[in-house]
C-alpha cells in the first residue's frame, strides 16, 4: 500500500492536489469514477493504462472500463473486404456480417486490459450483459442492422464487481430479450454508466490529448455554456471528438440537479493519475 501511495504522489507530482482527492473520495459513498478508453489509446498505450489502474486498485479505488475499438474493427472489416459504414450522425452502421469481427475485436481488446491487470495481480474481468439495448433508429438506413441504442444498464452487476474489489471491462456490446447482439457507440456507453452511477469524476482517454484548437493547441477548459456552439461553428468540435462533446454535455445537463457536479476530463492514457488527482487535470476540462 505505501509503495502504491509513493507511486501515486510521485507520478502526479502534486502533493496538494493529491491528499485534497484523497480525503474527497474516501470521504464519501458517492462512486469514485468511470473510465472510457479508446481503442486508439489502448492500442498505444497499453501498460501505462494498466498500470495506473492496478495503483488505483491496490489503493482500493475500483473503476469501471468501458472501452472502444472502432479503428481495429475497420482494418479488421478491410481486411476481409468488406467496407466501414458510416452514419451521418457519427455512428458505425452494423450490417449482420459485421458482427463475428465485432465480437473478435471486443474479446482481443478486452483480454489487452484483463489480462495486463492479472499480471499486476488485479482482478479484472470482461463484464458482459451490462446493457440492454434495441435496434437504434437510423434515418437513411433502409435495411436491417445492428447499431443499438440503449435500453437498461444492469447496475447491480456493475456494483456486485466493484463490491469484490474486480475491476469491470466493459465493452459498448448490449442485447435484447431474444438474445440479440448490438454494437453501441463506446462514448454512449460510457454516458450510460456515468448516468447511472453518478461518479465523480469521469475520464475519456484519447491519443488527442484532449480538445485541440486548430493550431494544435491543447484547449485546457470548454464551457458548455459558454463555448461549445463557438466550437462547433468554427469546426474545432467535429466529427469524433464532436460525439464525446456531445456525450459530455448529456452528461452534465442530466445531472444539474445534483448538489455536487461531476468533473467530464478528456485526457491523454498516460495522464490518468494526475486527471483523478488533481483538480484541472492536465487534458481538457469540461464543465457546465
Amino acid at each position: 500500500m505505501i509503495h502504491r501511495v509513493a507511486r501515486l504522489f510521485d507520478k502526479v507530482q502534486n502533493d496538494a492536489e493529491v491528499a485534497k482527492w484523497i480525503r474527497v473520495f474516501s470521504r464519501t459513498d458517492r462512486n469514485f469514477a468511470v473510465i472510457k478508453i479508446s481503442g486508439a489509446s489502448l492500442f498505444q498505450y497499453p501498460n501505462e493504462i494498466c498500470e495506473d489502474l492496478a495503483i488505483l486498485s491496490k489503493l482500493d479505488l475500483h473503476v469501471p472500463v468501458v472501452y472502444g475499438w472502432g479503428n481495429a474493427l475497420t482494418k479488421k472489416l478491410e481486411l476481409a473486404g468488406q467496407k466501414t459504414l458510416m452514419h451521418h450522425t457519427g455512428v458505425r452502421v452494423t450490417r449482420k456480417s459485421d458482427l463475428i469481427f465485432m465480437e473478435e475485436v471486443a474479446h482481443e481488446h478486452g483480454m489487452m486490459i484483463v489480462e495486463g491487470l492479472n499480471e499486476r495481480g488485479i482482478p479484472a474481468e470482461i463484464a458482459l450483459d451490462i446493457f440492454s439495448a434495441e435496434r437504434k433508429p437510423l434515418d437513411g438506413i433502409d435495411f436491417e442492422h445492428f447499431t443499438g441504442e440503449i435500453k437498461n444498464v444492469n447496475t447491480d452487476k456493475l456494483k456486485e464487481y466493484l463490491c469484490k474489489g474486480i475491476i469491470p471491462v466493459i465493452p459498448p456490446i448490449g442485447k435484447n430479450e431474444a438474445g440479440q447482439i448490438f454494437n453501441i457507440n463506446a462514448d454512449t456507453a460510457a454516458k450510460a454508466i456515468v448516468l447511472d452511477l453518478i461518479p465523480q469524476k469521469y475520464i475519456l482517454l484519447t491519443n488527442t490529448r484532449g480538445v485541440l484548437d486548430k493550431s494544435g493547441e491543447l484547449i485546457s477548459q470548454i464551457s458548455i455554456s459558454a463555448d461549445y456552439l463557438n466550437l462547433v461553428e468554427q469546426g474545432i468540435i467535429n466529427e469524433g471528438m464532436k460525439l464525446k462533446i456531445d456525450e459530455a454535455k448529456e452528461i452534465i445537463e442530466g445531472m444539474a440537479h445534483l448538489e455536487e457536479d461531476i468533473a467530464v476530463q478528456i485526457a491523454n492514457p498516460e495522464n490518468i493519475l494526475s486527471e483523478l488527482f488533481t483538480d484541472g487535470g492536465k487534458g481538457t476540462f469540461v464543465k457546465k
